[in-house]
């Protein structure tokens, strides 16, 4: 597993639908994911520190972790199958069982920043998913953010098509 160190936001501007975009630590790879807008909206407002008036369902998911005396740990994003990308919720009981609760992961993302838990990317996701962001210096962290929402999401798209035809082309030759 990969852990990630960075978490922000964008928008495919083709489709309108947020996105996003988790950089693999110490690297300059990014991992898109496609998300709700409801759930968008809610990480935006993370992102941005914002405080909510009442608690919203994650907040219920965390108190209720909470009282049954049990502590998330960590999130893992462990698989990709058929177009969608699979979550857990990592928790330690009361007496240190680690529990595994499939979740999606824009859900996960979110308690994750509420939580400061860390995420973790399954390694095959990292290399068949994850794209090289020469646009981000890795000695400018602060920056990524403005890097990502100026992201060419048709370069991304590109990107996929030109390694499906790769890996198309390798299975022909076989």
């Amino acid at each position: 597993m990969k852990k990630v160190s960075n978490v922000t936001m964008g928008i495919d501007k083709v489709s309108n639908s947020p996105i996003v975009f988790l950089k693999v630590e110490d690297t300059n790879v990014v991992v898109p994911i496609w998300i709700g807008p409801c759930e968008a909206g809610v990480l935006a407002l993370i992102l941005r520190n914002e405080d909510f008036e009442r608690p919203l369902t994650h907040d219920l998911i965390g108190n209720i972790i909470e009282q049954l005396k049990a502590q998330p740990i960590k999130i893992e994003i462990d698989q990709f199958k058929q177009d969608i990308y699979y979550a857990k919720l990592v928790l330690k009981d009361s007496g240190s069982k680690e529990i595994y609760i499939d979740a999606r992961p824009s859900d996960c993302i979110i308690l994750s920043l509420k939580n400061n838990l860390p995420i973790y990317i399954d390694e095959e996701i990292v290399s068949e998913h994850g794209i090289e962001a020469s646009f981000i210096n890795a000695e400018e962290q602060s920056d990524f953010r403005q890097d990502i929402e100026n992201f060419d999401i048709d370069e991304l798209r590109r990107k996929f098509e030109n390694k499906n035809k790769t890996e198309d082309e390798d299975e022909d030759d076989e």
